[in-house]
C-alpha cells in the first residue's frame, strides 16, 4: 500500500552494538512527523531521569510529511533531545535547515533514532538503504568546515554532510551540529553527539517522495508563490518604496530589503541589481530578502556574493559574503549566516569597534569573523545569551571575582582595544575548548548563575543585557515587546527559547497597523491585536491567538516547514486586502498525504504535540525539583518584564512593560484554552485522553501530579 508524504520508515542506529535496523513509521502519523514523532519516541524510550550525556540517552532526527515534496520553505529537520543546560533538563529541540533533511527523506526515512555510544569516533553514513557506522578518528578534533570538507571528499559530493566541532567533542553544553553551508542545529545537540563519540552524518538519498495529488500540489504552490508569500519572516511590504506597492515599511526597515540600486556587488560575473520584486512575479521572490542590508545597511552590498537558502525555498535568507578585510588577519573571508551569530559578535568588544574598508562596515566584518568562528568551533549562543553574559561579566565588574589575574591577563586585550576580529575568535575558541573560567559561558545561563553565585535577582534585573524571559535559562525570542501578553505566554512554554515567529512576522512586517489589525481580528476576533507599545488588558481572543501561535509552531517543526516563513497569515497582494490564508497548511497536507485535513483537524493534531511537551516538562520538574505545579515554577516571569521603564505604567502608550495581575489572568485564560488545570498549569486527564494520551495521564497520576 503506497505511503504518501511520509517515507514510511524509521532508521535506528545503535552505536554501542554497531547495529542498524529499519522500523515502520506509520504508527507515528498521528504525531505528524519531526517534533511530534521525536517527542513520542523519546517519551516511550528515554526515561526523564536520564541525563543528556548518559549512554542511555538518545536523540531523534526527524523530518515531516511536507519535507522533500516541493512544498515551498520545507527544507527543515527537527532534532529532539534531552537538555543538558536548561532548568528541568527536559525535552528540547534543535532545528536545522539546508539540504540534509530532504536527503534523509529521499533515502527513505522519516527519522533516525541514535542510541548507545561508540567506543571511538565514528560517523553515520546513510546511502539509501545501506547504512554503516564508519571510522571518524581522522575527523575528530577538526572544526566543522574542515571536517565537512574532508567527509565530503571521502563519501563524494552527492552526499550531504553535517558534523560537530570541538565544542561538541568537549561536551560544551552550548554546542551545535553544522553543515558546511552554515546551517546549524543548536540547543546542545553537538555535545549529546560528542558524548556518543559521533562526529556527524553523511546522507545521500536517490529515491523520491510519493505525492497523493501532484496536480493539486502544483496548484497550491503557484497560489502560494503568486498571492501569499512575502520576504523572510513573511514580511509583506517592501522596506523601500516600489512602483507596484501601495505601502512600504512604516519604519523603513524590514526583511523585504531588496530594492532597485541594492546589489550583490561580489556576484560572479558582476554585480546584480535587485530591482523591483512585484507581488505575483515568482521569478523575483529570491531578490526580496536582502538580509545583509537589513542587518548592516547599504554598506553590506559591497561584500555580498549572493543569497543562499534551503531546499524548496525561494526566499534565500542566507546571505553569502566575501569579507576580504578578514584576510589581513589570516581569517576566512567567506561567511554565510542568517541569524544570531551574524548579529552579536560586536558585543565582545567593550571598547567599541572601528571601520575596515568602507564607512560603517565595522559591525559587519566583526560579526562575520564571529559567525564563522561560532560555526567552525560548533558553539551555540542560546539566542545571544553568550554574548550578553560576556558583556555583563566585564561591564558589571564581576570578572574581578570570577577570573584569576592569570586568566584575565592571558586574554589578548590589545586585540579587543584595536577592534581586531581575532579577539572574538579567541573568546569563542576558549569556550569551545573549555579553557579557563570564562568558558563557563558555554555551559549555560543556569550554570553561570550557580558557579558564579548569582541569585534569582540576577534574572530579575532591568538591564539591556538581561532578556531572560523565565527562570529556566533562556532569553526571550520575539517576546512581550512585540505582541504583549500573547508572546509572553508562548515564550515561557518551552525548555529553550521558543523560536516562534508567527507574530513577529506580522508585528515587524512593515504593513500599517490598521491593515494588520484587520487581518488578525478577522482571523481571531476583536481585541486580539494591539498597536505596538499600546497594550490593552488581557482578553479571551488574545488567549486564542496565543494558542494558535503555540500549536502552530509544533506543526511547523513536525511537518517540517520553516516557521520563519510559515504560516501565510498576511499577503503582499492588494487585491486580497493583504489577508493571507490559514487553510493553506491543511490543504498542503491533504494534497501531499492523501489524508483529508481540515484546519481544525490539523490544529488538533498539532495541539497533541503541545500536550506531550507540557507533560514531559511537568514530569521533569517533578523529578528534579519535586514540583507539583508548573504555574509558579516553570511559567514564572522575571520582575524586569513588569518593572522596566519605570516612568510608565502598564497599558500606557509608549511602553512594552506588562502588568503582574494581568499576566496571571493571561495564564488563566491560556490554560483554559489548552485544557490545563488553572492552579498548576498541568493538563487534566480529560484533556490528555481527548488527544489519545491516556498513558501520559496515568504517568502523571502515578507521580501524584495529575490535577484532581
Amino acid at each position: 500500500m503506497a505511503t504518501y508524504g511520509w517515507a514510511g520508515k524509521i532508521l535506528r542506529v545503535n552505536l554501542t552494538t554497531g547495529s542498524t535496523s529499519a522500523e515502520d513509521s506509520s504508527k507515528y502519523q498521528d504525531y505528524i512527523g519531526g517534533m511530534g514523532m521525536g517527542y513520542r519516541i523519546m517519551y516511550e524510550e528515554v526515561p526523564l531521569t536520564t541525563k543528556a550525556y548518559d549512554e542511555a540517552s538518545k536523540f531523534v532526527m526527524g523530518v515531516g510529511p511536507l519535507t522533500a515534496t516541493g512544498v515551498p520553505c520545507s527544507g527543515r529537520m527537527n532534532i529532539s533531545l534531552l537538555s543538558s543546560w536548561s532548568k528541568g533538563y527536559s525535552i528540547i529541540d534543535a532545528h536545522m535547515g539546508g539540504h540534509i533533511g530532504p536527503q534523509l527523506k529521499y533515502a527513505g526515512y522519516d527519522a533516525v533514532i541514535v542510541e548507545g555510544k561508540a567506543a571511538s569516533p565514528v560517523y553515520i553514513k546513510i546511502d539509501d538503504a545501506t547504512v554503516t557506522i564508519e571510522d571518524a578518528s581522522d575527523l575528530w578534533g577538526k572544526g566543522t568546515f574542515e571536517a565537512n570538507k574532508l567527509l565530503t571528499e571521502k563519501v563524494g559530493r552527492t552526499f550531504e554532510t553535517a558534523v560537530i566541532g570541538p565544542a561538541g567533542e568537549n561536551l560544551v553544553n552550548y554546542s551545535t551540529l553544522n553543515t558546511s553551508f552554515g546551517n546549524s542545529a543548536g540547543a546542545g545537540i553537538g555535545a549529546v553527539m560528542g558524548s556518543k563519540n559521533l562526529k556527524g552524518f553523511a546522507i545521500r538519498g536517490t529515491g523520491s517522495v510519493k505525492i497523493a495529488d501532484p496536480a493539486k500540489l502544483l496548484e497550491l504552490n503557484e497560489y502560494m508563490l503568486k498571492d501569499l508569500i512575502g520576504a523572510n519572516n513573511n514580511h509583506n511590504v517592501p522596506a523601500v518604496p516600489q512602483s507596484w506597492a501601495e505601502y512600504s515599511a512604516v519604519s523603513g526597515k524590514n526583511r523585504w530589503s531588496g530594492a532597485p540600486g541594492r546589489t550583490w556587488a561580489k556576484a560572479e560575473g558582476g554585480a546584480i541589481d535587485m530591482g523591483e520584486q512585484p507581488c505575483g512575479d515568482i521569478n523575483k521572490i529570491a531578490y526580496r530578502t536582502l538580509k545583509g542590508v537589513f542587518d548592516f545597511g547599504d554598506v553590506a552590498s559591497n561584500y555580498i556574493i549572493k543569497q543562499g537558502g534551503c531546499t524548496s525555498c525561494p526566499i534565500r535568507c542566507y546571505t553569502q559574503y566575501d569579507m576580504d578585510p578578514l584576510a589581513d588577519y589570516d581569517l576566512p573571508t567567506k561567511v554565510s549566516n542568517t541569524c544570531m551569530p551574524i548579529l552579536y559578535g560586536q558585543t565582545f568588544y567593550l571598547d567599541g569597534i572601528k571601520d575596515f574598508k568602507y564607512e560603517g562596515d565595522a559591525k559587519m566584518v566583526i560579526n562575520g569573523a564571529s559567525a564563522h568562528a561560532m560555526d567552525e568551533y560548533g558553539v551555540w549562543c542560546n539566542y545571544g545569551n553568550i554574548y550578553r553574559e560576556f558583556a555583563w561579566l566585564f561591564t558589571s565588574g564581576k570578572y574581578k571575582e570570577v577570573l584569576s589575574e592569570e586568566e584575565y591577563y592571558s586574554l589578548p586585550w590589545d586585540w579587543e582595544k584595536a577592534g581586531d576580529p581575532r579577539w572574538a575568535v579567541e573568546i569563542i575558541r576558549r569556550i569551545a575548548y573549555k579553557e579557563g573560567e570564562l568558558s563557563t559561558l558555554g555551559e549555560g545561563t543556569i550554570a553561570v548563575m550557580e558557579k558564579w553565585k548569582l541569585g534569582k535577582e540576577w534574572l530579575d534585573m532591568d538591564n539591556p543585557l538581561n532578556t531572560n524571559i523565565s527562570y529556566n535559562g533562556y532569553p526571550k525570542h520575539h517576546g512581550p515587546d512585540e505582541a504583549g501578553q500573547v508572546s509572553m505566554l508562548f515564550n515561557v512554554m518551552y525548555n529553550r527559547d521558543c523560536m516562534i515567529h508567527q507574530l513577529t512576522d506580522i508585528t515587524n512586517s512593515g504593513a500599517p497597523y490598521e491593515v494588520s489589525k484587520a487581518t488578525m481580528e478577522g482571523f481571531f476576533g476583536e481585541g486580539c491585536w494591539d498597536k505596538p507599545k499600546a497594550w490593552t488588558p488581557m482578553n479571551r481572543n488574545k488567549a486564542k491567538l496565543a494558542k494558535w501561535a503555540f500549536n502552530g509552531k509544533q506543526f511547523h517543526d513536525s511537518a517540517t516547514v520553516c516557521n520563519w516563513m510559515w504560516p501565510m497569515t498576511q499577503s503582499p497582494s492588494k487585491a486580497r486586502n493583504y489577508v493571507g490564508d490559514l487553510e493553506l497548511d491543511a490543504n498542503f497536507m491533504t494534497a501531499v498525504t492523501g489524508k483529508t485535513y481540515t484546519k481544525d483537524e490539523l490544529d488538533f493534531a498539532s495541539e497533541r504535540i503541545s500536550q506531550m511537551l507540557r507533560v514531559m516538562t511537568a514530569i521533569s520538574f517533578n523529578i528534579h525539583y519535586g514540583d507539583t505545579s508548573l504555574r509558579d515554577t516553570h511559567d514564572a516571569i522575571p520582575n524586569w518584564v513588569f518593572d522596566k521603564e519605570p516612568d510608565f505604567k502598564a497599558f500606557e502608550e509608549g511602553t512594552t512593560k506588562l502588568d503582574r495581575a494581568d499576566m496571571e489572568l493571561a495564564k488563566d485564560y491560556f490554560y483554559e484554552e489548552m485544557g490545563w488545570d488553572k492552579a498548576t498549569g498541568i493538563p487534566t486527564r480529560a484533556t490528555l485522553e481527548k488527544f489519545g494520551l491516556g498513558d501520559m495521564a496515568d504517568d502523571l497520576a502515578a507521580r501524584g501530579i495529575l490535577p484532581q
